[in-house]
């Protein structure tokens, strides 16, 4: 018979989302004990984890190949970010050197590293010092963004700067939305943009009010007929199939990186209408542009998509005059277990 959410779990659910949705910033760990992290980690720990599969897809379809180094999994939390990275890395064939792992909590680093060995027992573990980097590493940051004071910044930035390659995943709030697009102006010279962006050129975003850059995770659609996830989703007041977030992923300038013109990021949500969808999006020409396409000419935007749909927000241009449109990649449901 399947678990129901017990009272303690709800408990402790219901007390870390008023931490997280305070304005304040924390000025010490939150975990107090164990089963907090426990707790996260099957909740919001897995929530993040289908976040980072999204951003990792997105990479493999555009045929990015990490560096062989070390992780450093920054504000590590419970190690999701690390353990989703390497479950990628393996299933491709990436060899993952070791993994380093740093919280302001030392209750959490313990934590991530056990989780992190139980599933890669092979791949060695440590403790981040700031004073003993790796000589070359792939920066981890997920979800610390509003845990970050301008001092923590200054020492994000600082070890970002030593990286060869920064993976950065957020809530797709507007105002982290804009801070990644700051970073990613702030870093374009040393790093080259993997993602999302398919160019090199200023964001186009940097001035935008209205709009900012995120999109939607793909869900296992087994979680909709989950009695945990119901009650989670009562509890918390949730929307299961509703996943946003932002991220930049950053690599080497010694790579190539090929420019497809025709190619284009789906930004946000897309807006159907009455024989029509309208899109926001940011070519590979560094161009942003809203656009309607005719359902006539593109019949995959008037079908409405079953829960748990895998889509990737790449898209590319196939006809002028009408327009049309396709997204790149599979179009299939998740098969995942819980």
């Amino acid at each position: 018979m399947e678990q129901r959410l017990s009272k303690k779990e709800a408990h402790i659910l219901q007390k870390l989302r008023t931490i997280f949705l305070s304005e304040k910033k924390p000025v010490q760990p939150y975990w107090k004990t164990k089963e907090d992290l426990l707790v996260y980690d099957k909740v919001f720990g897995q929530r993040i984890r289908w976040k980072w599969q999204s951003v990792l897809k997105e990479l493999s379809l555009l045929g990015w190949i990490p560096p062989q180094c070390p992780l450093v999994d920054w504000g590590c939390g419970t190690g999701v970010a690390a353990r989703s990275f390497c479950h990628w890395a393996v299933a491709n064939n990436y060899p993952v050197l070791s993994c380093f792992f740093w919280d302001h909590s030392p209750l959490a680093i313990q934590y991530a590293q056990t989780a992190f060995s139980e599933e890669f027992p092979n791949i060695p573990t440590n403790q981040l010092k700031s004073t003993q980097l790796p000589e070359a590493f792939i920066l981890l940051l997920s979800h610390v963004m509003g845990e970050l004071s301008e001092q923590s910044m200054e020492e994000v930035l600082a070890i970002a700067k030593k990286a060869i390659a920064i993976l950065w995943v957020e809530p797709a709030k507007k105002q982290y939305s804009k801070t990644l697009i700051q970073l990613r102006e702030l870093f374009r010279e040393k790093f080259l943009v993997i993602a999302p962006c398919l160019h090199q050129e200023r964001c186009p975003m940097l001035n935008e009010q209205k709009d900012w850059c995120h999109f939607f995770a793909s869900v296992p659609r087994q979680i909709f007929q989950s009695s945990f996830w119901s009650d989670t989703q009562n509890l918390l007041g949730i929307d299961l199939g509703s996943l946003a977030y932002s991220y930049l992923v950053l690599g080497s300038r010694k790579i190539q990186k090929d420019e497809q013109p025709h190619f284009f990021r789906i930004i946000g949500t897309i807006r159907h209408y009455k024989g029509y969808s309208h899109l926001l999006c940011c070519y590979a020409t560094a161009e942003l542009r809203g656009q309607n396409f005719l359902h006539r000419y593109n019949p995959w935007l008037a079908k409405k998509m079953k829960k748990g749909t895998e889509f990737s927000s790449l898209a590319k241009i196939t006809g002028q005059y009408p327009l049309k449109c396709l997204p790149v990649g599979k179009l299939s449901m998740l098969n995942q277990n819980l």
